[in-house]
């Protein structure tokens, strides 16, 4: 098992457009990667378990406070700026790349930004808003850029942000599409967006820059007239992180070349398919919550395994996973070069860890 790795501390202003302002008052909040695994790793099974797994998960609860409740301020057109900081030594070998990349460094995986990472926002606190004196109400979400290839970088809109004191606001990397965010409560407030896991091919790279889903919630704490300073609690990753390898059970020793890889429930009303996406409903309050709820379908209702088409017939594939309440039995079919290949194995996936199952046996 190893840890995934350690991700920056981040500090929230906003400022005047155009400007990036270091304040004596910055915000600092840790981003959590993937951790040590602590649950129930895949392990080698040949027995079929009854019952269903469960269809919603609550699996972390974010604080989210609202300070100096005495003092008035209206909700104004500011500037946010977030500049993230990470713990990582690879500055240069990151200069090339598009978007935030993991990269395995012994026992642990760094991430490090690069310029034009993007990520969204959403203000939490209002359904919809609409100055005084118009009639179109404001954008509530948008886009924050990365402004350099290095493991310190400024995140910065390219709008100005609404927000007012105590405000909310809801970040989530990787960037999803606009409109984004959907309210589907106003008391208390809550907001869903949806999450894919389909297109996998395997690589680190991939993961990182398409399924790598984590979300922060800032709270607005202090405004001025074109300025206002957030506190960030710790950011969280939805999925869990996988490495997979596999051998064939009567010749053991060689790793398995992966064609491509299908992994579905082994059980249950969802046996022989697994979720393509799910949708996280955040939701806000003292503490906000968060569920993920995947779109579990069974065969008659158009659901199919989770396939994992990699290049280059690696012997070892990452594979983003949902995670579970419960113990749960995988199904594997693997296209070996023209060998195929199948079997399970049982574990309980955890949001944030990065479990490493190596040599799965399977049967040919």
């Amino acid at each position: 098992m190893k840890k995934i790795y350690t991700q920056p501390r981040i500090e929230i202003v906003a400022t005047e457009p155009q400007q990036i302002i270091s304040t004596s008052g910055g915000i600092q909040a840790e981003i959590s990667g993937y951790g040590e695994k602590t649950g129930d790793g895949f392990t080698q099974t040949y027995v079929w378990l009854a019952g269903v797994v469960c269809s919603s998960l609550l699996f972390l609860g974010t604080a989210c406070n609202t300070n100096n409740p005495n003092q008035q301020a209206e909700l104004k057109s500011r500037t946010l700026v977030v500049t993230q900081q990470a713990v990582s030594n690879q500055q240069s070998a990151v200069r090339c790349l598009s978007q935030a990349m993991i990269t395995e460094n012994g026992n642990v995986l760094d991430a490090i930004w690069s310029t034009g990472d993007e990520i969204s926002f959403r203000n939490l606190s209002h359904a919809t808003y609409t100055p005084s004196g118009s009639t179109d109400p404001v954008h509530l979400e948008g886009t924050l850029l990365a402004d350099r290839s290095e493991s310190t970088a400024s995140f910065a809109s390219n709008n100005e942000v609404w927000c007012d004191l105590g405000d909310q606001l809801l970040l989530v990397y990787p960037k999803v599409t606009a409109p984004a965010f959907e309210i589907v409560e106003n008391n208390p407030l809550k907001a869903t967006y949806t999450i894919s896991l389909t297109k996998q091919d395997g690589s680190l790279g991939t993961i990182s820059s398409t399924y790598h889903y984590s979300y922060g919630i800032a709270t607005v704490t202090e405004v001025t007239e074109t300025t206002a300073n957030a506190e960030l609690a710790e950011m969280q990753n939805l999925l869990t992180v996988c490495k997979f390898s596999f051998v064939d059970k009567d010749h053991l020793g060689t790793l398995l070349p992966v064609t491509t890889l299908s992994i579905s429930y082994n059980d249950g009303d969802y046996s022989g398919t697994y979720p393509e996406k799910a949708t996280v409903t955040v939701t806000q309050g003292t503490p906000c919550t968060v569920t993920v709820t995947p779109d579990k379908k069974s065969t008659s209702a158009n659901g199919y395994p989770l396939t994992i088409s990699p290049d280059g017939n690696p012997t070892e594939v990452y594979v983003a996973l949902l995670p579970e309440a419960n113990k749960t039995t995988y199904s594997f079919r693997l296209e070996s070069g023209t060998d195929t290949y199948t079997g399970t194995a049982t574990a309980r996936l955890i949001a944030g860890e990065y479990v490493v199952a190596t040599e799965l046996k399977l049967t040919k």
